[in-house]
């Protein structure tokens, strides 16, 4: 026979669960390992800040705004801060202040290019360059260099009076001396030029005078301001006169092997 069970009132009594609970148990979703939303918000946010970064440094790796953007990947020179672009126009004849006969006054215009070209620049500059200098005697804490654009313009005024040596006689009397000077001349400008790699697109129109396509020299170019590099070079020149025969002590400036000459 079975006994009876009495429930005591004082206590509390729980159902049991059944095979089916369980199931329905296990099946229920975790809740405390739900993520919360803000921060799946602040995620994507930073995705999209990162990839639009990106974007902007893209475009203006390939199409700087500002007339004075310097590429991170160009060389150190000195003379960087001072290097300003702006949109020049090109004309058949150029400054006419250059063509006239050689003379004394022709000679001065070119001289006021590049005559203070030689220049001195502190160690801490120096330090930087890509290419070891030399200290200057006498002014040891500073050290000689030469902006290539001016280096140019004396070679090119060389080469300008070695074409005129019936007014330049001396260029004439010395043509066999200076001959190997004219060619560093010629092939150094090459090589500038090539270096530059000027872009700019020459353009053909239609001359109804003579009835053909004729080359147009007279297009825009992007340029260095030439004005102001000429402002720093007139900052920054070298006084005294250099004496080449001192041989001054090295010093403790390292520069890196690829770049050494």
């Amino acid at each position: 026979m079975f006994k009876s069970t009495r429930i005591d009132p004082k206590h509390t009594y729980f159902q049991l669960t059944s095979d089916e609970d369980h199931s329905e148990a296990e099946e229920r979703p975790v809740t405390n390992t739900v993520v919360k939303p803000w921060f799946s918000r602040r995620s994507l946010i930073l995705i999209i800040v990162i990839e639009a970064a990106a974007l902007l440094w893209a475009l203006l790796s390939r199409h700087p705004l500002h007339p004075n953007f310097v590429r991170p990947n160009l060389l150190y020179s000195p003379a960087q801060d001072a290097v300003e672009y702006h949109i020049t126009k090109f004309a058949i004849g150029g400054d006419r202040r250059f063509h006239i006969r050689p003379s004394d006054e022709l000679d001065a215009h070119w001289e006021s290019l590049y005559n203070f070209g030689i220049s001195r620049v502190p160690k801490s500059q120096a330090a930087l360059l890509p290419n070891k200098t030399v200290t200057i005697p006498g002014d040891e804490d500073h050290y000689i260099v030469e902006l290539d654009v001016f280096h140019n313009l004396h070679c090119l005024n060389m080469i300008r009076k070695t074409l005129h040596s019936d007014y330049y006689t001396h260029m004439a009397m010395n043509l066999n001396d200076n001959a190997e000077h004219m060619d560093h001349c010629v092939d150094w400008l090459r090589q500038s030029l090539m270096c530059a790699g000027d872009t700019s697109v020459i353009v053909w129109k239609w001359e109804e005078s003579e009835q053909k396509n004729k080359f147009q020299g007279d297009v825009a170019h992007t340029c260095r301001d030439f004005d102001k590099l000429r402002q720093w070079g007139l900052e920054h020149t070298l006084l005294d006169r250099y004496d080449p025969t001192i041989r001054m002590k090295e010093d403790d400036i390292v520069i890196p092997v690829i770049y050494d000459t």
